[in-house]
């Protein structure tokens, strides 16, 4: 069988490039400020070493009669386009936007780009844009401490190869399921999505581009909510994402004015021996249906959420496409919550990285973002401002504010209970 094999996640991908008009919709997008005397050759010779580490960076993607393909290319040279021609930090937003609008075909292209644009002495903007089907979170991270790798050993003249080959199998997370195990995921999957109900964001816009540029707004909340949270997560033995979505699921309740909610999610339910390479297929796209009922506690509800998220853990074999298919639901998800953890900064040898926002096209008009680590408190809204409201957008942070608030009087309550019943144990 000529090529490799596609797994859920990039099956889901290649469906989704199809069946959207612009190629952006599926592409992520992130960008740095390089401040410091970058050997722009070394730098280059970095960004081929990690094209060349990862075959899905260099593949193309084909249809053929037994189904997508994945076509691994040749060793690349010279992928990083450079631009010497300094030009104005007000002109950034253009730049960036016809950047990430080039179309990309996954059948000619590979599915990487890299851009270096000159700023001024000792100042870049280094940007990628890395099409969804080889990229998720986990793999960003791989592919970005894999540059810096490369980049500081060019600069010490370390011996090539830059980086250390890969010896992980691909193929093993794209093999095609058993009958058997087909069949009980998918009816797995029935009985899941059974009555499930598609939350109805407010006045949404419809019959818009579903691939508007995406507006991000970032709520932080203060240290004391920090702090109960992770001393929820501790007591309860759940992650910050798990908390976080049960909090924003309370929020998105209240907005969509509904207590069965479906929506958009990744899970990452195994970690495998030699995965540290482009983990697309760490990934797996699902959908999550969480139930909100104003009668159960905090920590209930938070446990609930877990609960319905580790359940699919052992079904995720299928594509969303797939999952979907054998449910009653017959239209997209409007809600997508994903992890994501700030950007750390890179060691580079003499430059300081920070990292700026670029344009970011989503098929999904309302994106929340949590965090994946105990260290950071967050949640960045990625929205559609041309199909949802401002005010809407509005009432959604407030709602998500006073859901978090909930965690700091959750708590108090707690230590008052465990002092009255200490003080009722040293009268005994």
């Amino acid at each position: 069988m000529a090529g490799k094999g596609l797994n859920p996640y990039q099956r889901y991908y290649w469906s989704a490039s199809s069946a959207y008009d612009l190629a952006e919709t599926a592409c992520v997008s992130i960008g740095f400020l390089l401040d410091g005397p970058l050997n722009i050759t070394r730098f280059s010779q970095a960004v081929d070493a990690v094209v060349n580490r990862h075959e899905q960076l260099r593949s193309h993607f084909h249809e053929t009669p037994d189904g997508a393909r994945r076509f691994p290319g040749p060793l690349v040279h010279g992928v990083l386009s450079v631009d010497d021609e300094p030009f104005e930090l007000s002109r950034l937003e253009d730049c960036i936007e016809a950047l990430c609008r080039r179309p990309l075909d996954l059948q000619v292209d590979i599915p990487f780009r890299a851009y270096l644009k000159k700023l001024g002495h000792d100042r870049h903007l280094f940007a990628l844009i890395i099409h969804h089907i080889v990229v998720d979170s986990w793999s960003l991270e791989v592919i970005l401490d894999d540059l810096a790798t490369a980049y500081n050993g060019a600069m010490s003249a370390a011996p090539e190869p830059l980086l250390e080959p890969l010896t992980f199998d691909h193929e093993m997370l794209a093999m095609p399921l058993e009958h058997d195990e087909h069949q009980r995921q998918a009816q797995f999957w029935r009985a899941y999505l059974k009555d499930a109900k598609i939350p109805q964001i407010p006045d949404l816009l419809v019959g818009e581009s579903a691939q508007a540029k995406s507006t991000f707004d970032v709520m932080t909340p203060g240290k004391e909510v920090h702090g109960a949270i992770n001393r929820l997560c501790a007591s309860l033995d759940v992650t910050p994402f798990v908390v976080y979505t049960a909090a924003a699921s309370i929020a998105l309740a209240h907005l969509c004015a509904s207590d069965d909610l479906l929506i958009q999610t990744n899970v990452t339910p195994r970690w495998t021996d030699g995965t540290q390479t482009v983990v697309a297929y760490l990934s797996a796209r699902i959908p999550l249906r969480v139930r909100v009922d104003s009668k159960l506690s905090l920590q209930a509800h938070v446990l609930n959420v877990a609960d319905s998220l580790y359940e699919t853990f052992d079904s995720v074999g299928l594509s969303i496409g797939e999952i979907m298919a054998e449910s009653e639901v017959s239209q997209s998800l409007p809600i997508h919550i994903g992890a994501e953890s700030p950007f750390e900064g890179w060691d580079l040898d003499g430059v300081t990285v920070s990292q700026v926002q670029l344009p970011d096209y989503q098929p999904w008009p309302l994106f929340i973002w949590v965090p994946v680590t105990a260290d950071h408190c967050f949640i960045k809204l990625q929205y559609q401002a041309d199909r949802i409201s401002p005010e809407n957008m509005l009432k959604l942070k407030r709602l998500l504010n006073e859901t978090l608030d909930q965690f700091c009087l959750l708590e108090a309550e707690v230590s008052a209970r465990d002092t009255a019943v200490l003080k009722h144990e040293a009268m005994q």
